[in-house]
């Protein structure tokens, strides 16, 4: 309602005036109210004169006589009520429930000029959160027996049809209302402009008295407002008023059947269909319930329908929290299930990205900055020509499991594995902050590893193992190497090659690791090198490379040739 409001004003034509009982009323007279019998009569006989098209009166009249206290008073409000007879002019008085459930009693000598249509029930029907909004034509007493209410008796006598339904507080501009106390003070002239041909309506408008919460602010000065100043609680007088401007204008507001309102929450349940990213879901939860406020505002507008807009959007919004949770779901779902067939063929960090979107699929590369490191068991072709093959396979799985530990323990990531040779990144797929140390400190683990797993083998009979590391840095293209059928995450360059090639001087130069310049100046500080000189490199330049002081000696090719017959 105050969305239209703002968005679509619309003002009435010939609109109700009111005639409020303000604070400055009180201080004009100096009866009390209720010995203001002849301040009411000189107010009928001032719109008498006015000749407006109704009038409703929310004052309840006194159930006796106080004439004996103000001797006059009666005969100056049956005088204003005769004048409104005879000058026919429909008016009608606001009527009570008493304690007993029956309409209160009036003044006996008033009811020569009163009749049941003259009377209209006051009440109101708040919803649970105390807010007026529906309007009933009638209630019933305690006999059953239906009783109309004031706003109906109203347009009865108006011959407009009275429907029942939502208010329609966007009806109307807000109120400007005109003190009783000056209304008997207008000339002839000022009473015809201001309340000729229109329904008028007299009611407080003091706070603390008949207020009842609105979901519009209808005064547009109310002297209450004090008492409540967000503006919505407002005199009872106003839900009258605009139960007659919605009759006035285009009806009272009605709810689409409920047959319609169970099929638009069936279609908003099938949001529970959406499959999306959560951006998009996101999106979709905020721009559809916009459509549907607008849509409502224009159902209302147009139609004098009120959508059930809470009920579909809490149902589209639940829709897509199902989803949401589904998805979720079968994404743990899917992870595990990766997890379990993949975690074998690619190393932890492949695994990450690729759970976390970080690979794009397909065929596919980016330069990075990595270091690389390639091992070699030493001779193994001629120690496995004396081994059962069942052996063999043992000794490389146990081999294998002891340098692929060592790699991942500093992030590594097992590009392939090359016969009895491995070949290692350090700074793809995820960055790192320093490949290189890492990659060294690998390759010292490593044949730490190698040592507590020769021992084993000595224990067992089983020939032990010697191995060459090779280690370089510099620019290469990292990504989904391969086919567009048959593809893996590799890495590919001048400094694969270099380190390949690198690993190889180790038995020339009868160095267990053998590291490249590149390596070194990044973290000469961390380690104690020992330089080997410039060497040539199959298929490229000279190479500058470092070795590693480490526990132990490199054993003898003897030692390697032991095997248990």
């Amino acid at each position: 309602m105050r969305a239209i409001q703002k968005v679509h004003p619309r003002p009435l034509d010939e609109d109700v005036v009111l005639i409020g009982i303000d604070e400055g009323t009180y201080a004009a007279y100096d009866e009390p109210s209720a010995l203001w019998h002849r301040h009411y009569g000189a107010m009928l006989r001032a719109l008498a004169r006015a000749k407006p098209r109704a009038i409703a009166l929310d004052v309840v009249l006194p159930e006796r006589s106080f004439d004996f206290i103000l001797k006059g008073s009666d005969i100056a409000l049956m005088q204003g009520l005769a004048l409104l007879k005879v000058s026919h002019v429909p008016f009608v008085y606001v009527q009570t429930i008493s304690d007993k459930g029956a309409p209160a009693p009036i003044q006996s000598n008033l009811v020569t000029y009163l009749t049941p249509d003259n009377f209209g029930l006051d009440q109101q029907v708040p919803d649970a959160d105390l807010t007026s909004r529906r309007f009933f034509h009638a209630t019933r007493d305690s006999t059953g027996k239906p009783v109309p209410t004031l706003a109906s008796q109203v347009l009865r006598q108006l011959k407009i049809p009275v429907t029942e339904g939502y208010i329609d507080y966007s009806i109307g501009a807000p109120l400007e209302y005109v003190p009783m106390q000056a209304v008997e003070k207008m000339t002839d002239a000022q009473l015809r402009k201001t309340f000729g041909n229109r329904i008028v309506l007299v009611g407080s408008v003091i706070g603390g008295t008949d207020r009842w919460r609105l979901p519009t602010q209808l005064l547009a000065h109310d002297p209450g407002r004090a008492r409540d100043p967000t503006g919505y609680d407002q005199p009872g007088v106003l839900i009258h008023a605009q139960v007659i401007r919605s009759h006035l204008a285009t009806g009272l507001l009605h709810p689409v059947p409920i047959g319609l309102r169970w099929l638009a929450m069936a279609v908003a349940a099938t949001a529970v269909l959406i499959s999306a990213s959560p951006l998009v879901v996101i999106g979709v939860a905020i721009v559809v319930p916009l459509l549907l406020f607008g849509a409502g505002l224009a159902t209302i507008v147009s139609a004098q329908t009120i959508l059930p807009l809470a009920s579909i959007i809490v149902t589209f919004w639940v829709a897509l929290l199902v989803r949401g949770i589904f998805d979720a779901i079968e994404a743990v779902i899917e992870r595990f299930r990766l997890q379990q067939s993949f975690s074998g063929q690619v190393s932890p960090a492949v695994m990450r990205e690729m759970l976390g979107g970080g690979l794009s699929p397909g065929v596919s590369g980016q330069l990075a900055e990595v270091c690389v490191l390639f091992s070699d068991v030493r001779d193994f072709t001629t120690l496995s020509e004396n081994m059962p093959p069942q052996v063999v396979t043992t000794v490389l799985q146990r081999y294998f499991d002891r340098m692929v530990h060592a790699v991942h323990r500093y992030d590594g990531t097992v590009d392939k594995f090359i016969g009895d040779g491995m070949m290692v990144l350090f700074g793809a797929p995820r960055k790192s902050k320093d490949p290189c140390g890492e990659a060294v400190q690998c390759a010292l683990a490593m044949m730490l590893a190698l040592d507590s797993l020769n021992e084993e083998f000595k224990r067992e009979g089983l020939p032990t193992l010697t191995i060459g590391i090779g280690i370089n840095y510099g620019t290469v293209t990292v990504g989904n190497i391969g086919s567009s059928e048959r593809h893996n995450y590799s890495a590919i360059g001048d400094a694969v090659n270099v380190a390949a090639r690198v690993e190889g001087l180790t038995k020339e130069l009868g160095r267990k690791i053998i590291i490249t310049d590149a390596v070194v100046s990044r973290i000469e500080e961390r380690f104690h090198f020992d330089p080997l000189g410039t060497h040539k490199v199959k298929g490229h330049s000279p190479v500058n490379v470092w070795g590693i002081r480490t526990a132990r000696s490199a054993p003898s090719l003897a030692d390697t040739m032991e095997v248990v017959r």
